[in-house]
């Protein structure tokens, strides 16, 4: 298709998404936008529950997001407990009788959508006279209001992101990044994976990227280490895209250092294009990030972890209420690190605070306003040069920097999301988030290897501010066409952001690779000139339809418009660019059995090109994306037993890769293929024994290029991957208290740069992890004492690469102990 015709097309396609979205939602029924329901108002009627017996806190999860309630319990109270089958149509207290029959606890409202579980006790009877008060307008009579005594009616309640049992298990039934609604994992026609808290607390993951080993087809890239754009990872071959709470989080455009884990509830990855909700993203797939909320009961922590090289590092936690209505209610997380490192004159320190406050303005509206603020400062390290086709022979701790290298890096983000419950059926969601941050540096970088003896450097003086603002709406609803029933999703994002960069630079001493010497030149002292400056604005609407098919069928349809406008300026000269682009996708689940289902979906991708260091080649066509998946999953036991099976083949076109003749800028390639097999599961089979094991094939190939590379492997993508990692706890005494863990993470030999002119080899890195967990060893306190060994073996390996020549490997760490001990008061 010629550019002018196709740029139509998109214009065609995006105006029509606009245009089917305003009508969506202008066709909502009038009561949608007003009072609640009659049976919302005066009772509740009965709900349809499918929970089948399981561990009670996933059945607890379940009943809360199916009933409206808020079920507030201690963790320990519901461990190792399991639920009765709830299935039928009952009110949210009948229900709740059942769910609980046999466990030995009771509950009691403390609000009118709250329950808290305590031990013993009669389970409260059904409100009787709230389901009959439903059914009749007669007011019911004193005798009979005083001997029935009902508990308090109910109303639905929004709340932001459940607390839900991520805590306790290493199994996630459920995900909301796929759709954006409440559907189990098993029903979304496309691979998504959860690493959970209960996961990054037993493997004492203090980076992003410790926790996405557990995720397969995840590999590694520049994590923080050697400047700018860290948490660099790759989803299916190509990098992934960060979100947090649903909002863009883009290394770059949003995020200059590592994201802090102290906030962390859990990571959801989305697998392939998420282009259709998400926007613009490559089409490997997403990172999703969700923070911890605010809890109506009172606790606090504090973390102390003591590991190898100096690490120390101390993590809060505190929330509760603010009033005695629990209305208001608030958590505050917090980090402080330190650290010095196995590599020579590595060192760095941070800060970071997360205060959250969530207000429930009804029993339909909560507000929430969220927070978070980084400082951050450390020596920028980019690892060892490659002589040949392997990396230098020289020890792993040898720097090729300065002693003066530093980078800093200040970042403050402030968000507010607005939930409304219009009904039983009709819900919305506004979200909007600020980023800014600022990097700076001074810093020496090696650019090239002479003569497979030394290093050619430039120093750098550097200022890179940036800011974002992104606003996200969506108006969710159910709807029924016959028998046939609709989950339907529209909504509209806004967004603009900045990004400046301002630099000095000039050749500095050579070093020596295999005796370097330090301090032989002194820090210049230079004059920062604006180099690059830009600003985009972005505007795109989607829509999604889930359709609940007979046969156990489940049709997924989504499409979006995006139009994004970018200018820049480089050296005096501007540019300016405009992109239209239509992302659709369609899935189809089928589930022959409840625990199994089978899926296939068609979806695309779309990505302009923006940044400080890309402002100079936005003439480039943005990339795009298409995925081919199919793939099996399986609940065999529900909360304790799940996995995913999936192939895919995805097809890139007007790729970026980094120039070789310049390491700040970049090239455009041409086309890019991916193609492989993935598989993840996650289990708790038995009382305290859970088990996470992934593996991957990815096959990711240069397939179009006007150079000689057509074939060639992209680089730090290894065909094979895999984990394994399994925990014990011991459930009798003497024993009682104490637990076991330990794994392997599997990668296997990688290209190092898009010629693969060397490779990294492939490693395997064991793991291990002794715990012991006490309850109330003072009133009110519990203690987790905890030892992680990482690298336990002291396996020499690389964990990923620069994609250059002059930073070819990054060293993974020996040996590392870290020691923790966590106080909880509750």
């Amino acid at each position: 298709m010629e550019p002018k015709t196709r740029c139509t097309t998109e214009r065609t396609w995006t105006a029509g998404i606009l245009i089917l979205l305003t009508a969506l939602v202008q066709s909502l029924p009038l009561s949608s936008w007003a009072q609640p329901t009659a049976a919302g108002a005066s009772g509740i009627a009965p709900i349809e529950f499918n929970i089948p017996a399981q561990p009670l806190p996933s059945a607890l999860n379940t009943f809360a997001e199916t009933s409206g309630l808020q079920v507030s319990y201690p963790s320990e109270m519901a461990s190792g407990l399991t639920s009765s089958s709830l299935v039928g149509a009952y009110t949210p207290q009948a229900g709740l009788n059942v769910l609980l029959s046999g466990t030995g606890l009771a509950y009691s409202f403390t609000e009118a959508a709250t329950v808290t579980l305590v031990q013993g006790g009669a389970v409260a009877a059904a409100p009787v006279l709230a389901q009959a008060q439903a059914s009749s307008d007669e007011p019911p009579s004193a005798a009979s209001t005083e001997k029935q005594k009902p508990v308090k009616v109910p109303e639905i309640v929004v709340k932001d992101v459940k607390e839900r049992d991520d805590y306790n298990n290493y199994v996630a039934p459920e995900a909301n990044t796929a759709t954006r609604t409440d559907t189990p994992i098993i029903q979304v026609p496309q691979s998504i994976a959860v690493v959970t808290q209960n996961v990054i607390q037993d493997q004492r993951a203090v980076r992003v990227e410790q926790a996405l080993r557990n995720v397969s087809g995840v590999a590694l890239g520049d994590v923080g280490q050697s400047g700018i754009a860290a948490d660099v990872a790759y989803c299916r071959g190509f990098p992934c895209g960060y979100f947090k709470n649903y909002l863009r989080n883009d290394d770059q455009n949003q995020v200059l250092t590592f994201r802090d884990v102290a906030n962390m509830q859990r990571i959801e990855v989305l697998k392939g294009p998420a282009s259709v909700l998400y926007g613009r993203s490559e089409p490997g797939g997403i990172v999703n990030i969700l923070t911890k909320q605010p809890q109506a009961d009172r606790y606090a922590s504090i973390d102390q972890i003591i590991g190898s090289y100096n690490y120390y590092r101390t993590m809060i936690d505190v929330t509760g209420p603010l009033d005695e209505g629990k209305k208001l209610l608030f958590r505050v997380n917090g980090a402080y690190e330190n650290t010095e490192s196995f590599r020579d004159v590595v060192h760095g320190f941070r800060y970071f605070v997360a205060p959250v406050f969530t207000w429930q303005a009804s029993n339909h509206t909560t507000v929430v306003v969220e927070g978070e603020y980084i400082r951050d400062r450390r020596t920028p390290d980019t690892g060892l040069p490659a002589i040949g086709t392997g990396l230098a022979a020289v020890p792993d701790s040898r720097f090729f920097g300065e002693r003066f290298d530093t980078m800093a890096f200040e970042e403050g983000r402030a968000a507010l999301a607005v939930l409304h419950q219009f009904n039983d059926a009709w819900r919305i969601e506004s979200r909007f988030r600020a980023d800014i941050s600022t990097a700076t540096a001074a810093r020496t970088v090696p650019l090239a290897v002479v003569a497979n003896q030394s290093l050619a450097r430039f120093f750098f003086d550097q200022l890179a501010p940036i800011s974002s603002y992104y606003w996200r709406n969506d108006v969710i609803g159910k709807v029924s066409t016959g028998s046939i029933k609709h989950e339907v999703l529209t909504g509209v994002e806004l967004g603009r952001q900045y990004a400046s960069y301002n630099q000095a630079a000039v050749p500095f001493d050579t070093i020596s690779i295999f005796n370097p010497v330090y301090g032989q030149t002194p820090e210049p002292v230079l004059q920062k000139t604006p180099f690059s400056h830009s600003f985009a604005n972005a505007l795109g609407g989607y829509v999604q339809d889930q359709i609940s098919l007979p046969y156990n069928l489940h049709l997924l349809l989504g499409a979006r418009g995006d139009y994004f406008y970018q200018h820049s300026g480089v050296n005096g000269a501007d540019t300016t660019a405009e992109n239209y682009a239509f992302s659709p996708r369609v899935g189809l689940t089928y589930q022959p059995l409840p625990p199994v289902s089978v899926y296939a979906n068609f979806t695309k991708s779309f990505l302009p090109n923006f940044g400080p260091f890309t402002a100079a080649r936005n003439q480039f066509d943005p990339t795009t994306g298409t995925q081919y998946e199919a793939g099996v999953k399986s609940v065999i036991v529900p909360g304790r037993l799940t996995s995913t099976l999936a192939v895919y083949r995805i097809d890139k076109t007007n790729v970026l890769a980094p120039d070789p003749a310049n390491p700040l800028f970049f090239i455009q390639t041409g086309a890019q293929r991916s193609q492989g097999v993935e598989f993840d599961l996650t289990a708790q089979l038995a009382d305290g024994w859970k088990v996470i094991a992934t593996y991957a094939y990815t096959d990711a190939r240069v397939t179009e290029d006007t150079r000689s590379i057509v074939g060639n492997r992209l680089p730090l993508v290894a065909r094979n991957t895999g984990s394994f990692w399994t925990t014990y706890d011991f459930q009798v005494d003497p024993l009682k208290g104490f637990g076991v863990g330990g794994g392997i993470f599997a990668v296997g030999e990688r290209a190092g740069d898009l010629a693969n002119s060397f490779e990294l080899p492939g490693y395997v890195r064991t793991d291990a992890a002794l715990y012991y967990r006490k309850r109330e060893i003072f009133p009110h306190t519990n203690l987790i004492a905890q030892l992680n060994a990482q690298n336990l073996l002291n396996q020499d390996y690389f964990y990923s690469g620069g994609q250059s020549r002059a930073s070819a490997g990054f060293v993974g760490a020996p040996l590392t102990f870290l020691g923790s001990i966590k106080l909880e008061f509750f």
